[in-house]
């Protein structure tokens, strides 16, 4: 009995010790460590099975070909896009073998090529590649199909295709804005681009396919406004400058429209124009004035582009007679540029913006001057803007106001008498008195240098604002000068060429010294840098006219003065750096 109990206990033994080697090894390949076993109970294994049961599994290879369901499953989608296009070409099929009348089947074509588009746009949260290539499919359904049937058939009219473009990018625009999508938009307006440019040189149908251009550019703006960022804007605004271009360049050519072009009125040219600068232009008031949104180098260019393509077709298209019309909507558009750069976007944030602003509102109320007033109204209106740009600048201190009070007042010196008569004072036959053209230049750039340079923080390099309205009153100030003295001068002694060009190498020399010693006593460094300016010109009239016309007597005297001003006018802004 005992025998047989003993006999039990070393099999109930011997199958524990099997039980815990077994779950020993089940630990092992699961990867979790073994529970703690007491040590006289735990079976004294080989140490090489324990090394080998936790040696890890080589990786496994790939052998043959990978199966057909890939991640990204690119045969299967593109083997769709071709049965895709195979779709297209039984439609095609269908059309041409006239049992059924073409525009039906053309109209289920271009809806199978939208149809494309909406897949495109459901396909992309689960696979990209499905999503571009359908995209490109329906592309390459729908361009091919507009030409065909516009050019080559002429089943459908430019008109209804370029409407089939404008909607084709509209749909693709409205299906990826809710993921806000950018490569769908791409293969749309990239299509819709080059097919309406295509068009345009085999159809020649500038009007309807130039109005489609312009709607696809407005599509892309409004949904950019809308908060949509798009890449691609500067596709559409290419293409629409240039169909603007070649709209005004080939029907409003003086030399009539050329053979193959249909006509197009006045009207309808200066409107697309319009639209063109009303497109970027509102896009810009919504984006940068609204939204205060940092305006891109993009729309900088693209804005300059528009004004002057609009400017350009209008006054083309209607031989200078919408000018006046023109000029007064750019002095609208300075003043709110103007109200930009002063109000909308004062603080510092928006430098960037309040320059562009700043420059935009000069260029503009420059060209509407040109374009509304004369000749004659011009000088008074630009004294007027070039005192009030000085005005502001004295009570914002911003620097590009003080920019446009030289500015404005070198454009009414271009236009007015004054340079003629400085240069005949100075260096031609002696004028008479000054006409009203020349005393509106002079004492508007007397005030402004009084008014602008009176704030004495201005140091540096903010001196060189009043530079232009200094040389202005310096040298037509020596040019009176000259004059008077000829006038007094006239029945007392004769004013032959040689004792003309000693009077006029006095009057500059003591121009260059009273502005070297008021620019020394004020700390004025711009008059003192205009006193070098006017030894300069000094040299030149030595050069040029003393040792030409002047006898020994003459030059002897000239000669005098011009070496006394070079050796005390250095002396006068040495003294002038050493107080500062």
């Amino acid at each position: 009995m005992a025998q047989a109990f003993d006999g039990i206990a070393s099999d109930v033994e011997h199958l524990t010790e099997r039980l815990r080697a077994l779950e020993r090894r089940v630990a092992a390949l699961e990867g979790h460590p073994e529970e703690s076993v007491p040590a006289d109970l735990a079976p004294a294994e080989p140490q090489s099975a324990a090394t080998a049961l936790q040696r890890p599994r080589p990786p496994a290879t790939w052998r043959g070909f990978p199966p057909v369901e890939t991640p990204t499953g690119a045969v299967p989608i593109l083997g769709k896009a071709v049965l895709g296009i195979a779709g297209a070409y039984l439609l095609r099929a269908i059309s041409e073998s006239g049992t059924i009348p073409k525009l039906p089947i053309l109209i289920v074509a271009i809806m199978y090529a939208a149809l494309w588009m909406v897949l495109a746009v459901r396909a992309h949260a689960s696979n990209h590649f499905a999503s571009a290539t359908y995209g490109i499919t329906s592309a390459l359904i729908l361009s091919p199909l507009l030409w065909e049937s516009t050019v080559r058939f002429q089943a459908l009219s430019p008109p209804f295709s370029a409407l089939v473009l404008v909607a084709f990018v509209v749909l693709a625009l409205a299906l990826a804005w809710q993921h806000n999508l950018q490569l769908i938009p791409w293969v749309a307006t990239l299509a819709s681009v080059f097919t309406a440019l295509a068009l345009i040189i085999a159809t020649h149908e500038l009007v309807p396919l130039t109005a489609a251009l312009l709607a696809v550019a407005l599509a892309t703006e409004i949904a950019a406004c809308l908060g949509h960022r798009l890449s691609l804007r500067a596709l559409p605004a290419l293409a629409a400058d240039f169909a603007v271009w070649l709209l005004v360049y080939v029907i409003a050519s003086p030399e009539g429209v050329p053979e193959g072009y249909p006509p197009a009125s006045s009207a309808t040219i200066i409107l697309l124009c319009l639209i063109l600068l009303a497109i970027y232009g509102g896009s810009i008031a919504v984006r940068s004035f609204g939204l205060r949104y940092r305006i891109t180098v993009f729309e900088i260019a693209q804005a300059v582009i528009a004004f002057v393509l609009a400017t350009f077709g209008a006054i083309r298209a209607t031989h200078g007679s919408a000018a006046p019309a023109l000029g007064v909507l750019f002095l609208l558009l300075a003043a709110v540029c103007y109200w930009g750069a002063l109000s909308r976007f004062a603080e510092q944030t928006y430098a960037r913006n309040r320059r562009v602003c700043a420059t935009w509102s000069a260029a503009l109320l420059l060209a509407g001057s040109f374009l509304i007033f004369s000749a004659r109204l011009q000088v008074p209106f630009l004294c007027s803007a070039a005192l009030a740009a000085a005005l502001v600048y004295t009570r914002t201190r911003k620097l590009s106001l003080g920019m446009h009070a030289s500015f404005y007042l070198a454009a009414a010196t271009a236009v007015s008498p004054l340079p003629i008569y400085v240069g005949d004072a100075l260096a031609g036959t002696v004028p008479s008195a000054p006409t009203w053209g020349v005393w509106t230049v002079a004492i508007s750039a007397v005030l402004c240098y009084v008014i602008g340079s009176r704030t004495t923080e201005d140091q540096g390099k903010r001196r060189l604002l009043w530079v232009i309205p200094a040389v202005l009153v310096s040298f037509a100030g020596a040019a009176l000068a000259v004059v008077a003295i000829a006038w007094i001068a006239v029945g007392r002694i004769e004013l032959d060429a040689s004792r003309l060009s000693v009077i006029r190498t006095v009057v500059n020399c003591a121009l260059a010294l009273a502005l070297g010693f008021l620019g020394s006593r004020c700390k004025r460094l711009e008059l003192g840098w205009v006193a070098y300016a006017a030894v300069a010109f000094g040299t030149l009239k030595l050069l040029f006219e003393d040792l030409r016309f002047g006898n020994a007597a003459s030059l002897v005297v000239s000669l005098l003065f011009y070496g006394s001003i070079l050796i005390l006018l250095p002396r006068l802004t040495r003294r002038n750096r050493a107080e500062s």
